[in-house]
């Protein structure tokens, strides 16, 4: 597997984590200690506060100059405003 999917599967994965775990948090219900993984201590204690933290205009320029995108595929994202819900494209009767 290429560098940058490894990376990118790595980053997804803690942030996934991440995001169970701030949910856990907020709505505590469980009787047992929630399982802990072993390892990715960088991961969890440098790279996911840091993402929080940079403007999602930083991460998509970043996304763009390693080619992380779909867009190699043809595929375009439609244009809107970041605080705009996505919606379907309107189709053409």
């Amino acid at each position: 597997m290429e560098i940058k999917h490894r990376v990118r599967d790595r980053a997804e994965h803690h942030l996934r984590v991440a995001a169970m775990e701030e949910m856990r948090r907020r709505h505590p219900s469980g009787t047992t200690a929630p399982y802990r993984e072993t390892g990715g201590l960088l991961w969890r204690r440098v790279f996911v506060p840091l993402y929080a933290r940079v403007p999602w205009e930083l991460k998509e320029r970043a996304m763009h100059a390693l080619r992380m995108t779909a867009e190699r595929s043809g595929w375009t994202a439609p244009q809107r405003r970041p605080d705009e819900p996505w919606r379907p494209p309107q189709t053409r009767a």
